[in-house]
């Protein structure tokens, strides 16, 4: 199967909160990775999602 986008995020949107995993392939494999965290929907953990989404390119 040839990978498409080497790095993506899906988000899972609740009331209070947010569960975002981030699937990254290395060029070098098909085996993927994945971080999976959660946030609250408050301004500053949103804030620190972005950076996080930053941070994981």
């Amino acid at each position: 199967m040839k990978v498409v986008f080497p790095t993506c995020c899906g988000v899972d949107v609740h009331k209070s909160f947010l569960v975002a995993t981030i699937i990254k392939t290395p060029a070098d494999s098909l085996q993927p990775s994945y971080q999976k965290k959660r946030f609250s929907t408050f301004n500053s953990d949103l804030n620190r999602f972005a950076d996080w989404l930053h941070k994981n390119g």
